[in-house]
């Protein structure tokens, strides 16, 4: 952490512990502060913000509150992790799959097709992680007119919307709260800003389900500490130039990663617009998921399996925000495997 944000720890241990349940009112207008400037979205931190320990907490209060028994949850695939959260809050999760063929891009026909009168939600991941692909404002829209034709709710985890490359732009559901209100985004503070080590996010959805949310987080939580709230605030309103210089290098560090693999015979794999991850598909290495598992690991490399996230059980996630020389290993190893195939 950069000193200024270090000097704002230190403060905060000496000063006065506000217990918000929505979170710190100065952390929550810095927020709307940032929404407005980089994406013209106007928002009332005090009726649509709240602060929580994480995206995955964020999520996971989200649907708790917004879902019944017997609901069902539109989820394109790949996707992060969302089935233990779903099905917690005892509905079912409603998959459809997106073809590499095609980038990984939605099957915007398939979510349509997969509405039936138990749905309630689509929730997207916007950067997509694993896949890295990064829907573009015509996508988003059609995501959310097919909402508001069949009345659903658009749930969208938009954690690594900072981490975009090739001049692509990050475009949020909530621009279009103009033409259907019901949008709820889940983000966290750990990626961009670097506050992993702080587990802070927060949630963005109409005042209705906002006010419900809290009442959950309360009994829950009652609400997050002040300390990593102030380095927040900090990390938001200080320099950006440690931010920036770490986030400019993830494209060349994308690149690295994926001509490599291209180069050592696997199989190329779609190049991510945005994240720090992708799927490879390593067919190569073995015939079933437990064998590529050995191969990989035989050499070095843990990796995710593609079933796990819904994608192809040939494939694994694997992450490039190491350094250069970490991921140049990552290379090496990769190409020591593939004999072992």
């Amino acid at each position: 952490m950069p000193e200024h944000v270090r000097r704002a720890v230190a403060q905060a241990m000496d000063q006065p512990d506000p217990r918000d349940s929505r979170g710190l009112p100065e952390l929550r207008a810095v927020i709307a502060a940032e929404l407005e400037r980089e994406h013209g979205l106007r928002i009332d931190p005090e009726r649509r913000l709240l602060i929580t320990h994480g995206a995955m907490q964020g999520l996971s209060l989200v649907l708790r509150t917004v879902l019944a028994r017997g609901d069902e949850v539109i989820v394109p695939t790949p996707t992060y992790f969302f089935d233990g959260a779903i099905r917690e809050a005892g509905a079912t999760p409603a998959y459809v799959p997106s073809r590499e063929d095609d980038g990984w891009a939605l099957d915007l026909a398939g979510i349509e097709a997969a509405v039936t009168p138990h749905s309630r939600a689509i929730l997207l991941c916007n950067p997509n992680n694993p896949t890295g692909y990064l829907p573009d404002a015509a996508t988003v829209t059609a995501v959310v007119e097919i909402a508001a034709r069949h009345g659903l709710l658009v749930i969208s985890d938009d954690s690594w919307q900072h981490f975009t490359f090739d001049g692509r732009q990050y475009h949020p559901v909530e621009a279009l709260a103009d033409r259907w209100p019901h949008l709820v985004t889940v983000t966290s503070l750990s990626k961009y800003y670097a506050l992993a080590s702080w587990r802070l996010g927060y949630v963005l959805a109409p005042p209705q389900i906002l006010d419900a949310i809290e009442r959950r987080f309360q009994w829950e939580a009652v609400c997050c500490g002040v300390v990593p709230q102030r380095a927040a605030v900090a990390a938001l309103t200080g320099p950006r130039d440690w931010l920036d210089q770490a986030l400019s290098t993830y494209q060349a560090k994308r690149d690295l990663v994926c001509d490599g693999i291209a180069a050592i015979g696997l199989t190329e794999p779609v190049r991510p617009a945005a994240g720090a991850f992708l799927l490879v598909d390593c067919s190569r290495l073995g015939d079933t998921p437990a064998a590529i598992d050995r191969a990989l690991l035989r050499n070095g490399i843990a990796t995710v399996r593609g079933a796990d996230m819904h994608a192809p059980d040939t494939h694994v996630r694997l992450t490039f925000g190491s350094d250069e020389q970490v991921l140049r290993e990552l290379v090496q190893n990769l190409r020591q495997a593939c004999p072992e195939s």
